[in-house]
């Protein structure tokens, strides 16, 4: 199942809600599961019952665990009747996916965790070309404000002249654990996504100096992500996903999260010694083919990045010039 967070464009909420998206459609899962209790088990109370076990945004959806999976795939199975079916109250409960705005997955995770140098190529595109083989994955955080959803702009800080961009596999818990051992990593794990690392690397080295990557992963809208989630069991082995980026068109990034030198398992099982929690994010890793290697420029305004993986979908995001 796809996952996405939406908007339509004649909004029935002012916040934003879920869906999942089949082919060129959205249902929005707690409009749809309301109206499978209320149609269909004869529950009196379906709006309530609705948002305790289906909720409407993703957070509180992922925090409801596998239960609110299992009564939004129900949702999804009711949901036949196309553009026009309406929910208990008159909702709209399925939309073309041309009628919606696509957000982040998830608008504000709780965390971002994010690998560096997790791939031995990129890795081997640093000044040095030398790669250091670490004992255990090493990284940073970066901060939920700097999310924004897929065709959403991406401002040129007017701080940086050499921004750059990272297309990642992104892991997404679905269930709360600390010190959790590797061979039970994916028991809390609730779906992918892609994240786009964008980094504005001049800073991002100068702060590297002195020990530390804050303002240069973490400028407003350096953390693009989405499309949706995929729900773990449509995505059964991450490892041979195909990871790809290109910049107008151009490839620029190639490879398989197969590549990685610490692997998913790795990754939950040391980081997990703070608790990870339902809604954080793990961003595995870029491979070789950022404009930091020499071989491609640094990104300017007009450029489209553009993020694939193999099961996922793709990311789309356009520089702009920025406005302040």
């Amino acid at each position: 199942m796809k996952l996405a967070t939406y908007r339509p464009a004649d909004p029935q909420s002012p916040s934003a809600r879920i869906g999942a998206v089949a082919e060129d459609r959205l249902v929005d899962l707690n409009y749809a599961f309301a109206s499978y209790l209320y149609s269909v088990a004869g529950q009196p109370r379906a709006r309530a019952l609705a948002d305790a076990r289906v909720p409407p945004g993703m957070l509180e959806f992922l925090r409801a665990g596998p239960a609110a999976v299992d009564d939004a795939r129900l949702a999804v199975e009711h949901a036949t009747d196309g553009a026009q079916a309406r929910g208990i109250d008159g909702e709209r409960i399925s939309y073309g996916l041309a009628e919606v705005r696509l957000l982040a997955p998830i608008p504000r995770p709780g965390k971002i965790l994010a690998a560096g140098k997790n791939y031995a190529d990129h890795a081997a595109e640093g000044a040095s070309g030398e790669v250091q083989l670490r004992p255990f994955p090493v990284g940073f955080v970066k901060v939920s404000s700097a999310v924004v959803g897929p065709d959403d702009p991406v401002p040129l800080p007017r701080v940086t002249a050499e921004l750059d961009y990272e297309v990642e596999l992104a892991v997404v818990i679905g269930r709360p654990g600390r010190y959790i051992p590797r061979e039970r990593a994916y028991d809390h794990v609730a779906g992918y996504t892609i994240l786009n690392d964008v980094s504005a690397r001049d800073i991002q080295l100068a702060e590297a100096a002195y020990g530390n990557h804050m303002v240069g992963k973490n400028m407003d809208a350096l953390s693009p992500m989405g499309p949706w989630i995929v729900t773990a069991d449509e995505l059964r082995d991450p490892a041979s996903a195909r990871v790809r980026l290109s910049v107008n068109g151009e490839p620029r990034q190639d490879s398989t999260v197969a590549s990685l030198i610490h692997d998913i398992p790795a990754l939950i099982e040391r980081w997990s010694w703070m608790t990870l929690q339902p809604g954080d994010v793990i961003a595995t890793g870029t491979p070789a083919g950022v404009a930091l290697g020499g071989k491609f420029p640094y990104l300017k305004v007009g450029d489209v990045m553009e993020c694939s993986i193999d099961g996922i979908g793709e990311l789309r995001n356009q520089i702009v010039a920025e406005s302040l």
